[in-house]
């Protein structure tokens, strides 16, 4: 009886699941992939283009990727093996309500408006189209020295990218596979006296 039941069950589940399937399938518009928050994902800039454009670290500091997807890239900041700040860039293509925040801002950074988003945090719209932000964390990082980092990102470079309608963006006349990297870049100690 245990193993009629079992195979009963095991039946009764595969019938189930292909008669959910065929009753979603009208739906399938709905289901994710495709697009990135409606926008198709040949305008949306991959994150991998982003890497390339962060801040170089400084001797001592280590510059750990911790996550890259389509119109976003975050990298930690470390020094010591301590968290010292967030960094990200994202393609507000997929959140136009992003910009929003920026339409009244009087600071400017290398022309670009820049808002300080509570005690920790400073954000730059470069090219009405990308975020740029630093999130200290840990001790922090003072306002002066996250816009210091905002300016150390190759803004021109992130304003001149483009998609691609590839699996990469790639700068306008640069190397596509140039922006190929490890996801770890230590700052290399100057050279031996």
């Amino acid at each position: 009886m245990a193993r009629t039941l079992r195979w009963g069950v095991g039946l009764l589940l595969v019938v189930s699941l292909s008669i959910g399937a065929f009753l979603f399938l009208p739906f399938r518009s709905w289901l994710p992939g495709g697009t990135v928050a409606d926008v198709p994902l040949s305008q949306v800039v991959n994150g991998a283009a982003f890497n390339r454009l962060f801040p170089e670290p400084e001797e001592g500091d280590q510059l750990v990727f911790t996550q890259e997807k389509r119109g976003f890239s975050e990298a930690r900041l470390k020094r010591g093996g301590q968290l010292k700040a967030l960094l990200a860039i994202s393609d507000v293509t997929t959140a136009p309500e992003a910009r929003n925040k920026f339409q009244a801002s009087p600071s400017r950074l290398q022309g670009w408006p820049l808002v300080e988003q509570g005690p920790q945090a400073t954000a730059l719209l470069v090219a009405d189209r990308f975020q740029v932000k630093v999130i200290g964390q840990g001790e922090g990082l003072d306002p002066e020295q996250r816009q210091e980092l905002l300016g150390r990102f190759n803004l021109q470079g992130l304003a001149a990218l483009q998609p691609a309608t590839g699996p990469r963006a790639a700068l306008p006349g640069g190397n596509p596979s140039a922006g190929r990297q490890s996801l770890e870049r230590l700052a290399s100690p100057g050279p031996a006296a």
